[in-house]
This record gives C-alpha cells, structure tokens and sequence, in this order.
C-alpha cells in the first residue's frame, strides 16, 4: 500500500510540473500555421467570447504588458498554480494584466468559481485576476496551436511592444515578468 500511495504522489508531483497534457483544438490555425508565433511575434489578437471576473479586455494596447494563461477546471496543475498567478497580479497590478482563458462554458466555469479552493474560499474570491471563454477557440489557435503548445497550463507574456517576450508554464514567469515589466516601450 505504501508503494501505491508513493507512485499515486510522484505522478501527482510530475503532473504539476508538466501540466494537464493535450487541449482539444481544431484542424485549422489562422495565425500563419503551427510554430508560427514565437519568441518576437507580434501577439496575436483577443477573442474572448465572455468574461466571468474582471473588466473586459477588447485588444492588446502597446505600452501594457499582459500575461495569458490557459487553463481547465479540470486540470490539477492550472489549479495549483491559479493562487501564484493572484499573488503576482497582485504584485503586478498597475504594471500588468493577467487572463485565464479556458474553452469550457460559462455554466462549468460558473459552478467551479463557486466550488471550495484548497484555502477553503471559494474560487471567485481566490482568483484576482481577469478568465474569460473561448468556445470557438480562437485564442487556443491564435496562441497555443500556433506556438506549438500541446498542454495546460502555459502563460504567454505580451511585452509593451506588443509582441510576445515569453511562452512556457505559469509557475515559472516571475523573471520573465519582472523583465517585461522595467522593459522601456
């Protein structure tokens, strides 16, 4: 029994560290086709088709930095990491905004935001920062597809010029960030 428990936690742990494995896309990618957005790429455009927390954002400005983080209610790793990224739009709150954009329908995401987190509050009050749908998945193709990103979470950081500085996990932005952030436009 204790060798299971011990297997159990280590693909808990690994899970956590990887993330959540493939999202479901669709067949076509719009923004020039797979690998095309990187490091340098001018960001791509907002489809948000609803917003659950926070103000709506309608595009990309130049002179902002914006952190956007692909998430699932279903994915462990995105949950885990959700009070990181309050903590840093917290931090960030002036000089950054962050969005959570899911694929999954505003009753899912509404039923979850009022489930218990781990602290024991409810999600709404845990999560700071903007979420908002993409159920035609345009973003999930404009940015994961076209940056060939298989899984959740993953974080892209739109630099004031705005371009993308930085693709990878959420848990590992805060350098990336913070250099964003000082960068002069």
């Amino acid at each position: 029994m204790k060798r299971y428990a011990f297997n159990l936690l280590l693909l808990v742990a690994s899970a956590s560290l990887i993330g959540c494995g493939p999202v479901p896309s669709g067949s076509s990618v719009s923004y020039g086709g797979r690998g095309s957005l990187q490091i340098g790429s001018p960001a791509p455009p907002l489809a948000i088709e609803a917003w659950f927390q926070g103000d709506a954002v309608e595009k990309i400005e130049s002179g902002k930095v914006y952190v956007i983080e692909f998430w699932a209610t279903w994915c462990g790793p995105c949950l885990m990491n959700m009070p990181h990224m309050s903590e840093l739009q917290e931090q960030y709150r002036d000089e950054a905004t962050f969005i959570g954009v899911t694929d999954e329908s505003a009753a899912k995401v509404r039923a979850f935001l009022a489930t218990e987190s781990t602290s024991g509050s409810p999600w709404s009050s845990e999560i700071t920062y903007r979420l908002g749908t993409d159920l035609n998945e345009g973003m999930y193709t404009n940015y994961m597809a076209a940056a060939n990103q298989m899984g959740i979470p993953t974080a892209f950081i739109i630099g004031k010029g705005g371009t993308v500085d930085w693709i990878g996990h959420p848990a590992d932005l805060d350098e990336a960030l913070a250099t964003a952030v000082k960068a002069v436009n």
